[in-house]
This record gives structure tokens, C-alpha cells and sequence, in this order.
């Protein structure tokens, strides 16, 4: 009995690992998603989009968001965006703000 407890452990620990596994690689996968805008108002999005999707695109905005918080402290990604995700709406003003931060 000692010895059937121990392999369906041993096999109920190796599926957990390959899960795990699998989970991973498809996660793995999915962050090359690209983006959602067609229509691009602003220099920055559209060539981090062009070079490699929405990871790209929230690599360069995290970046400038950094830079930009040097001017004002309050800055978030919601300062800009009324829903984080997947297509990332401006608020009414967003544009503008980010132009008057300095951007392009």
C-alpha cells in the first residue's frame, strides 16, 4: 500500500511539472501581441508598434512615462488612459497632455 501512495506521488508531482511547464511556454508566446491602433496620433506608438506589438509599444511608453514624471510627479499611465488594456483608450484630454509634456 506504502508503495502505491508513493508513485501515484511521483505521478501526480510530475503532471504538476509538466503543467507548469506548459503553462509557461504559452504565456511565453502571447506577449508578442499586436496592437490594437490602426490609426496612430503619435510618433512613439506607432514605431514601437511597427518594430514588435503592444509589448514593444508598452516598453517605450513605460520608458517615456519616467522621462515625463521629471516634469510632473503625478504622472501614471491612467493620467492618459481611461482602461489599461487591450486597446488602451485615451481619456479627453490624454493627447494633450501628452503633448504638453513634450511629446511627439
Amino acid at each position: 500500500m506504502k508503495y502505491l501512495n508513493s508513485t501515484w506521488m511521483k505521478i501526480a508531482l510530475a503532471c504538476a511539472a509538466g503543467f507548469a511547464l506548459v503553462s509557461t511556454t504559452v504565456i511565453a508566446q502571447d506577449t508578442n501581441i499586436p496592437c490594437v491602433r490602426t490609426k496612430f496620433e503619435t510618433k512613439l506608438t506607432q514605431d514601437a508598434c511597427g518594430k514588435a506589438g503592444q509589448e514593444e509599444a508598452k516598453k517605450a511608453w513605460k520608458a517615456w512615462t519616467a522621462e515625463a514624471k521629471k516634469a510632473d510627479a503625478s504622472l501614471s499611465c491612467k493620467s492618459c488612459h481611461s482602461k489599461l488594456g487591450p486597446d488602451y483608450p485615451l481619456t479627453a484630454d490624454g493627447l494633450q497632455q501628452f503633448k504638453k509634456l513634450g511629446g511627439k
